[in-house]
């Protein structure tokens, strides 16, 4: 299995977080979804746009499942976006 935003493969005995349709992320992305939801709800904007867009660095980069990337972009931005 790998991670559906780094593309990192699991290890033996490592978890990873099912994310519904976008797939499952290992710890470290998971890390990064959780600060950005956390930067939101602080009003941290700087952290914000380094967390997405180290996401959607990983996104182009290793041009991983397309899944992810719609649910990074129509569920979870959307429900974590500064007004």
């Amino acid at each position: 299995m790998k991670c559906s935003c780094c593309g990192r493969k699991k290890k033996i005995m490592e978890s990873f977080e099912d994310i519904g349709k976008g797939g499952s992320i290992c710890a470290e992305c998971s890390d990064i979804l959780y600060r950005i939801n956390d930067a939101v709800t602080q009003k941290d904007k700087k952290t914000y746009d380094e967390k997405v867009k180290l996401i959607k660095s990983n996104i182009k980069d290793n041009k991983l499942r397309p899944e992810f990337e719609k649910w990074f972009t129509d569920d979870f931005l959307k429900k974590n976006t500064f007004y």
